[in-house]
């Protein structure tokens, strides 16, 4: 009897299997093993010739099997193209979501099961690009309205609601140039510090007109440096590291935040420490800091730590935790100068 796993697709049929830009493979109909694969499932799947050939689609869609056993027989069924929306599990254990077609052939007087696979990650990322430019747009103009408001606010004759005005201007130009920032199609980068001296005590002026509806309900925000700091570093993406962090300690029940900072002249590196008296990271969050996933450890907080940990490596810095427990966390951000 013929092994299967050495029948050979004839021209023209083989080299229009090989030349799909698609990922393609062909099944046995009587074993269910993959007979075929051409050089794009081999990359998309991770496996070489020799591996698929051991393989059932089984393997590739461990977790969905009773929908891959469902699919294979709706194709034995109609014989016709029918098309599922399932996950393929690659070599290195990652999956990749995608759009499978699939029809009965005759190879060599033998049924097998021709199948396509569409990766569908570069439409889902399509797709959310398409959202985040709408939404952008949308919070583009909200936020040029909000702009408008301050402008007017800026000649009201209260020098206290005059200082509001400047601190919301700023913080409204900041949202809009994140918003540029977003709907710049391919953008993959943070933009280079534009770095500037600046004191830790200027930062600390706009952390405190930002947080200030929150020291009415008694939170406080102070700066324990021995002394003045000074900081070479971009004004912006720094208040961005040390706001999300700032939060972050509010939003999980610290009522107290305090700054503590020191530069090193011979180095040029200037060391922050944010200080809390909240209840301590969740476990697993202060050793995913330095991790892609850091981002997916937590919803609010761990969004706010990537971006911060992201804004320091931006610098050439990092973001760390000295410490964490019920009485209080300690982030470290460091950041060095640029000579």
């Amino acid at each position: 009897m013929t092994d299967p796993s050495h029948i050979l697709l004839r021209d023209p049929f083989d080299a229009l299997f090989d030349g799909l830009f698609d990922a393609a493979l062909v099944v046995d109909g009587a074993s269910g093993r993959f007979l075929r694969a051409n050089a794009e499932a081999q990359r998309l799947l991770g496996y070489d010739m020799e591996t698929l050939r051991a393989c059932t689609p089984a393997d590739i869609h461990p977790h969905e099997l009773p929908r891959v056993e469902a699919f294979l027989r709706d194709v034995r069924r109609t014989g016709a193209w029918s098309a599922d929306d399932l996950s393929c599990r690659r070599s290195d254990g990652q999956t990749v979501p995608a759009v499978i077609h699939a029809s009965m052939i005759q190879l060599g007087g033998r049924e097998a099961v021709l199948l396509v696979v569409r990766d569908r990650r570069e439409k889902r990322l399509a797709e959310l690009g398409s959202a985040v430019r709408r939404l952008t747009h949308d919070l583009k103009n909200t936020l040029a309205t909000a702009q408008l408001m301050c402008d007017r606010l800026a000649g009201h004759s209260d020098d206290r609601v005059r200082l509001s005005a400047e601190s919301m201007t700023r913080a409204l130009e900041r949202a809009v140039a994140l918003c540029r920032e977003a709907v710049q199609v391919g953008r993959a980068r943070l933009p280079p510090p534009d770095r500037e001296r600046f004191l830790l005590s200027d930062l600390l002026e706009e952390l405190d007109a930002t947080v200030a509806g929150r020291e009415l309900a008694g939170y406080t925000l102070v700066d324990e440096s021995a002394d003045a700091v000074l900081i070479d570093a971009d004004f912006d993406q720094t208040y961005r590291i040390v706001m999300n962090l700032v939060r972050n300690a509010f939003d999980a029940g610290a009522t107290r935040v305090a700054l503590d900072g020191a530069h090193d002249p011979k180095t040029g590196e200037t060391r922050l420490d944010i200080i809390d008296n909240g209840p301590g990271l969740p476990p697993g969050i202060d050793t995913a800091i330095g991790s892609e996933q850091s981002g997916s450890a937590i919803s609010g907080s761990g969004m706010g730590l990537m971006i911060a940990r992201e804004l320091c490596e931006n610098h050439g810095g990092g973001l760390s935790v000295p410490f964490t427990g019920e009485a209080g966390t300690c982030f470290r951000v460091t950041l060095p100068s640029a000579n």
